[in-house]
């Protein structure tokens, strides 16, 4: 979406629609900007007869002539004292879904006068209510059917707003590509957004991107890196491992370096423990950790941040086959530990842990975050509104549930218990893969731990997170791009 300014109403141009915000007063819908007549006169029965009240997500179109539209949309943005960023972003997502379905290509946006919230945050309230539900999966629907594809919202006109703050609304913009760029990867099918696939984005990234070099594994290297867990869940596929290094240098100078490490499966059955039917259906989406890091290198860099972040993702597909590997029998990994498996279907802890360990080995990391659709049960904790977050160092935890706080991908902390430790004891291996059902996703942060060390190290478990099935307030229906708003907000932190 392109955003323009008009430097007030007089001077705006034709569009398909123009939002005016309105608070819920007690009285009724209250003006939450200026408007002089004759907009005011047309605003008046609406008004008095209320069938607008100015609550939060509300809306009401009217017909006007002799404006710049042909249509008004009263906003309801809820009680002024109540308002919040969040809140922003939640309204402004309604005027994006209502211009989707009725096909609105271009809207002027009158913003609300905010006592007490800075422009800034106006400003993203506003442009990500619009950009964030502004998507549309349609690449796989024949052109014959080009009637019913929805109708994606290109020009948004912030009136009043001036060229710096402008700037901004455009840096939301460029973020928002990036996120898209995540959920087209995670939504597209199984047997095209491949290991190989996400190698070739990985290399893309490299030639499209500023300060970004990539470096990757095929099967060979991978074999001679001895990263064994990798290798054991590859077995049943017949397409080859794929191991990737995305590296953006924004400040060269500084030694500051933070890996967001990412799961690539591009598709799981479960393996031998076979996963029941409507439990492997959205398995495509279990890739959406390493489509994230390949989203925040992307975005880093179009932003231009002044940090150094590395993307590492480890992608193969979990598939059954003669040679795929077994529960009961005994793995070793990049790191030399040996694992045993207690269950095929956990297979992302398996190639995590040697991107883990190669990753604190070799790319001396200051911070690692993880991003992984692990487990099931994390969903059953939080639902799928809230990532969980498992970490060793406050500071990361602090930060992390900071940026969440601000970008709306909300985190929660969980525990890292080490009683639960003794659920991955192995009589015939160094630990585990699996505890057991009870604290499933503790049990699973708590083996990924032991592939970090000291490092300061956060997991976050996108299982609920990264695909959901109804959209909801400002998130599409399927893949979310849940991670690369986080962890770019997380990143201006430091």
């Amino acid at each position: 979406m392109n955003f323009v300014t008009a430097s007030s109403l007089s001077t705006r141009k034709s569009a398909d629609l123009l939002v005016i915000p309105f608070w819920k007063g007690k009285k009724g819908a209250e003006a939450a900007s200026a408007m002089e007549n004759p907009l005011s006169k047309l605003l008046e029965g609406p008004l008095s007869l209320r069938d607008f009240l100015g609550k939060e997500g509300e809306m009401l179109i009217v017909y006007a002539s002799g404006q710049s539209e042909k249509r008004l949309a009263l906003l309801g943005l809820g009680e002024c004292e109540k308002i919040t960023v969040e809140r922003l972003r939640r309204a402004y997502a309604q005027v994006a879904k209502t211009c989707q379905k009725q096909k609105f290509k271009e809207i002027n946006i009158l913003p609300p006068s905010c006592e007490g919230m800075s422009t800034e945050d106006l400003v993203r309230g506003i442009c990500e209510g619009l950009l964030l539900p502004n998507y549309a999966f349609t690449m796989l629907k024949h052109d014959s059917l080009k009637e019913n594809k929805p109708e994606i919202l290109a020009k948004a006109t912030l009136i009043g707003i001036n060229k710096q703050d402008l700037a901004k609304a455009q840096r939301y913009a460029t973020l928002s590509e990036s996120v898209n760029f995540v959920r087209d990867l995670v939504n597209g099918n199984a047997d095209d957004i491949t290991p190989q696939c996400l190698a070739s984005a990985a290399r893309d990234l490299e030639k499209t991107c500023k300060h970004v070099k990539t470096t990757l594994f095929d099967k060979k290297r991978i074999e001679k890196e001895k990263m064994g867990l990798l290798l054991a869940v590859n077995r049943g596929s017949f397409r080859d491992p794929v191991f990737a290094i995305i590296e953006y240098k924004g400040n060269p100078k500084s030694s500051d370096h933070t890996v967001v490490v990412g799961k690539g499966i591009t598709f799981d059955t479960g393996g031998l423990n076979l996963k029941p039917t409507g439990s492997m259906e959205t398995m495509k989406g279990d890739m959406a950790g390493a489509a994230a890091v390949l989203g925040i290198i992307q975005a880093a860099s179009a932003l231009g941040l002044k940090v150094n972040v590395t993307g590492v993702f480890a992608s193969t597909e979990n598939c059954i086959d003669a040679l795929s590997f077994k529960p009961g029998d005994v793995y070793a990994g990049y790191s030399g530990k040996t694992v045993e498996i207690s269950n095929t279907d956990a297979e992302g802890r398996l190639i995590l842990a040697d991107a883990l360990a190669y990753t604190v080995e070799k790319l001396k990391p200051s911070r690692i975050i993880d991003l992984a659709t692990l487990t099931g049960a994390v969903e059953i904790a939080l639902g799928d509104e809230i990532t969980g977050l498992m970490t060793n160092n406050d500071v990361l935890a602090d930060l992390l549930v900071r940026a969440g706080s601000e970008t709306g991908e909300k985190v929660w902390r969980l525990p890292l218990p080490e009683e639960y430790r003794e659920a991955l004891k192995s009589d015939i291996a160094d630990i585990k893969s699996t505890g057991g059902r009870a604290g499933g996703c503790l049990k699973a942060g708590l083996f990924l731990q032991d592939f970090v060390g000291k490092t300061p190290w956060a997991h976050l478990d996108i299982a609920g997170t990264a695909f959901v099935s109804e959209a909801k307030r400002y998130q599409p229906k399927y893949a979310t791009g849940i991670g690369v708003r986080l962890i770019i907000s997380f990143l201006e932190l430091l």
